[in-house]
This record gives C-alpha cells, sequence and structure tokens, in this order.
C-alpha cells in the first residue's frame, strides 16, 4: 500500500520533480534568543522529510544554518544582564558578549550550543552551519554582487507587496562598521562590481572590496534566496509567517532565480504552543520552552512523536497539564499497532507504523519496549521518592525494559516538581493518622488486611473491594476515603487496587494494622 504519511509524499515530489537522488535539505534561525519548541519544529520537520528521503533511497545533506551574522534587534526579556545586551544592540549576534556564566565565546554561540546538544538526543544531526564565520570570510562575495547589480530587480519584486515603495537608492543589504561594529551606516557608492563606500553615525567612512572584507550582510529576502543557490537546497520548511503573500518565501522564489537556482520545495508548519500557555512562543517575550526544556518532561521518543504524528500543517498544542497522560498513552498506542498488538485496519497499520518509524531516535526496536503508564510512574515517584527505587519495585529485568521505565520515572519526577497540581503530589505516612472511625471501618480495614496476605493481581484485588464493603455495611464514601487518609492522608488519590500494589502490601498491611 502507497504511503499517505505527509512527509511520504514531499519525498516522492522532490525525487520524481528534481529527477535526481541526492537531496540538500535546510534550516535555519538567528539566535538571538532561547530556541525554543516552536522553533524546533522546523528542525523536526526538515528531518522527517530526509527521513523519507533516506527510506526511499535517496541520499540527503541536511544543514542547519545559524545566522548569526543577523543584527541583534531585540533583547529577550529571560535573558541576564539586560544593560550588557543593550549596549549591544545593532551589531551581529555571533559579536555579542556572552552574559551567561559558562565558557562560550558569545552570547550566540551559548545559544547554539544547547540546541546543538539537544538535537542529538532525539536523533537529528545537522551540518551546522554559521553565517557568523561564512560572511566575515567573504564566502558570499559573488552573491552580494549579483543582489547588489540587481538591486532594481529585487526591489521591484519587493515593492508589489509594499504600500511605500522603497527608494531608488535603497541596497539588498547593509554594511557592518569597521569601527563600532554597528550598522548604523549608509551606503554612498557602488561600482556595480566588488567595491562599496559607507560611513557610519560613529564619523567612520571608507571604502571597500568585500571580497576581502566580510563587513557587507545581505537583508533577509535577499540573503535567503542568495544562501539557496549557494547551498543547492532542495527542501526548507517555514513558519507561518514566511508563508503569506509577500512573506520571505513569496518573493524568495521570484529573486532565487537571479542566482541561477530555483526555489527548494517548501512545506508551511503551523504554530506550537504550551497547553495552558498564552499565545505564540516568543524568544523575544520569553514565554518559551526549549527542546531541553521539553525533554525533562517528554521521553525523547514522545518528543519526535509530537511532531511526527501530526501534518506540520496542523497546530499543536502540546500538554504539560495532566493532558500529558494520555500524550504518553497516545504514543504507547502508536507504538503498539507499530509491533501488531493492536487489532487495526490495513490502511491503519501502514500509517501508524510509519508515524513510528519517524518517533523513534534510530531504528524500530526488534522488541517492543514495555509501557510504563506515566499516571502509574508519578504514583511511583510519589511512594519511593527517587527513581533508582521505584524501578526496583517494578521489577523489570532486560536493559532495553528498564531504559524505558527510567526514563519516564523521570520524567515523572520532574513533572512533579514543576507542573503537577496537589491532585497528583502525595507522600506515603510512615504511620496511620489519628481517625475517628466505625466499627464497621474498622472491620473492614481488618478485612482488607487479611485480603492482603494474598498474592493477589490487580483485578483480583479490586473484585474483592465491594465483598469487603457489603460484609461491613460500607459503601464506596465510607471505605475508600478512610483507606487513602491512612496510607497518604487524603480522601482521595491513585485508584486502590493499583496503588497497593504499587506500594507493596507489606508496607499497606503495616499501615492499615497501625490504626488505633
Amino acid at each position: 500500500m502507497k504511503s499517505q504519511y505527509w512527509a511520504d509524499q514531499i519525498a516522492e515530489k522532490l525525487i520524481k520533480s528534481r529527477k535526481k537522488n541526492k537531496f540538500t535539505i535546510a534550516s535555519g534561525i538567528t539566535p538571538s534568543g532561547t530556541i525554543h519548541f516552536g522553533n524546533f519544529r522546523e528542525i523536526i520537520t526538515t528531518d522527517l522529510v530526509g527521513r523519507a528521503l533516506k527510506d526511499a533511497g535517496a541520499k540527503v545533506r541536511f544543514i542547519y544554518s545559524w545566522d548569526d551574522f543577523d543584527r541583534f534587534r531585540k533583547i529577550p526579556k529571560n535573558m541576564p544582564k539586560q544593560n550588557i545586551l543593550k549596549k549591544n544592540l545593532g551589531i551581529p549576534v555571533i559579536q555579542v558578549p556572552n552574559v551567561f556564566e559558562t565558557k562560550h565565546k558569545s552570547y550566540a554561540e551559548y545559544l547554539e550550543a544547547e540546541l546543538e546538544d539537544s538535537v542529538k538526543l532525539v536523533g537529528i544531526y545537522p551540518e551546522f552551519i554559521n553565517q557568523g564565520k561564512k560572511y566575515p570570510k567573504c564566502v558570499y562575495s559573488n552573491g552580494i554582487k549579483t543582489a547588489f547589480r540587481n538591486r532594481d530587480i529585487i526591489r521591484k519584486i519587493l515593492d508589489k507587496y509594499r504600500k511605500e515603495p522603497l527608494s531608488k537608492n535603497w541596497y539588498p543589504g547593509y554594511v557592518y562598521c569597521e569601527k563600532c561594529l554597528s550598522d548604523n551606516t549608509k551606503i554612498l557608492d557602488y561600482d556595480h562590481k566588488f567595491s562599496i563606500s559607507y560611513s557610519c553615525k560613529c564619523g567612520k567612512k571608507n571604502t571597500f572590496d568585500f571580497r576581502k572584507k566580510g563587513l557587507v550582510k545581505l537583508f533577509w529576502k535577499a540573503d535567503w534566496p542568495m544562501r539557496w543557490a549557494y547551498e543547492k537546497v532542495d527542501f526548507e520548511p517555514g513558519g507561518k509567517d514566511h508563508s503569506t503573500p509577500g512573506s520571505s518565501f513569496t518573493v524568495g522564489k521570484e529573486i532565487v532565480e537571479l542566482f541561477d537556482w530555483v526555489a527548494p520545495d517548501y512545506v508551511m508548519y503551523d504554530f506550537i504552543n504550551m497547553k495552558g500557555g498564552t499565545g505564540k512562543m516568543s524568544s523575544s517575550a520569553g514565554n518559551v520552552q526549549s527542546l531541553k526544556d521539553v525533554l525533562k518532561f517528554y521521553i525523547p521518543e514522545l518528543a519526535r512523536y509530537t511532531f511526527a504524528g501530526r501534518t506540520s500543517k496542523t497546530e499543536i498544542f502540546y500538554p504539560m497539564d495532566e493532558g500529558i497522560f494520555k500524550h504518553y498513552d497516545d504514543f504507547y498506542y502508536t507504538e503498539r499497532v507499530a509491533f501488531g498488538n493492536e487489532n487495526v485496519s490495513k490502511k491503519e497499520q501502514t500509517q501508524q507504523e510509519r508515524v513510528y518509524r519517524m518517533s523513534v531516535i534510530d531504528k524500530v526496536p526488534k522488541k517492543m519496549p514495555i509501557q510504563p503508564s506515566f499516571k502509574h510512574c508519578v504514583e511511583l515517584i510519589n511512594i519511593y521518592g527517587v527513581v533508582s527505587k521505584a524501578l526496583s519495585s517494578t521489577g523489570v529485568k532486560t536493559k532495553q525494559d528498564q531504559d524505558r521505565y527510567s526514563d519516564v520515572l523521570e520524567c515523572a519526577k520532574n513533572w512533579i516538581n514543576k507542573f503537577a497540581t496537589d491532585r497528583y503530589k502525595f507522600t506515603l505516612n510512615k504511620q496511620a493518622p489519628k481517625l475517628k472511625l466505625t466499627i464497621n471501618q474498622r472491620s473492614g480495614i481488618k478485612d482488607l488486611v487479611k485480603i492482603l496476605s494474598n498474592d493477589l493481581s490487580e483485578e483480583q484485588l479490586y473484585s474483592k473491594f465491594p465483598n469487603i464493603m457489603a460484609a461491613n455495611n460500607l459503601n464506596a464514601k465510607t471505605f475508600f476515603p478512610v483507606i487513602y487518609q491512612i496510607l497518604i492522608s487524603k480522601n482521595a488519590g491513585p485508584r486502590l487496587a493499583p496503588f497497593i500494589l504499587a506500594i507493596g502490601g507489606t508496607k499497606v498491611k503495616k499501615l492499615l494494622n497501625s490504626i488505633k
């Protein structure tokens, strides 16, 4: 059956239309603030298409561009040492000093390093390209010349989408001052080859050859198509902001022809927001979670599944509230279908196999991993406090299962500390609290203690509760809250049968017997 998975369809179209078997796919961003989980959508969208191409037998070069030669134009609210950052507005991001207590050489390098380390954890290994190194080395001098010599054509393309036309003295780029490093400059003259003259507000004036001094930077709408041509890019996705009339991609499709290349195949991706958050993630506003942050609560496969399980055009609200339980369960469903452990149609089987293939870090494992319920892991962490003790209580043996269980337990622990409401937090009592109990409640507790002497399964234990209540003239409202009060000093908690088994019969009996 032909795959209907969206990335496979893009890959098939690329192979047919470009009539070749080696492709360059690309992503990139200006590292001016936290590279957040919304930004990650572009990276993984590119990676998913890359996987689809490789699965179809093609060769793939995945490049990721750090646009760190862009000007530092706005200070994100969540960044430290705002006064220092303010003094560096208008210079290349790569030149902004490191305001973090790390050994990184610059502000940009710190932000770049976090993402470069994080994407490895989800199985993504792009070739990173720093424009803050490429531009100063004069790598794009011919591309800059092409853009500047065709500035009237580029201006007319841009003016089609502008209310106010650009000045006839407009250039598709700007100069960074040699003296103050800022872009507070004005281009005075250009010889239609490689010589350019400029003046700066700081008083500096000069004429230079941009084959020898890398001070010229193209504006984004000319820069993007120039680098498409330079790197021979075949596919690159873009967000909504790049997809509207007059946007970067719209004009880029025309401008790239000046550089003797065709626009890459393109897919728009929608926004992603944390469930419970407010509005679109914004680095400048500081209301963001990075991939590194998300991986504290999502195992790597779930982080990938968040995107792999939906088309790129779908807006995503990823849960950090109690919806995280279902999010794990949805991924587990896909995993079970992929391993043939669910009775589904052939179409569903094919689709979920592809989603799972795109969600795993490397190759699909030969044996289906264990699927620890996130909710149950939350309960285990509440009971045992630390991951190692909680893992020991599960009795899992194989390394694959221990690794999966340990990862989910670690995520559960982090979730309890950061997002869980009081409903999902409790501490197991060391001794039963003082309670006023009826004779029937006391006798019901004794009957439960007797039941716990037997080696019962969850289903068997659950089936005993109605008998205990009936024998002691109790109901759910007079029996269950008492047990929870003895165990965790709350009137309610996790489902009682699995909860008792998770704690262990010996501990529960000890607490129940300590009631006075």
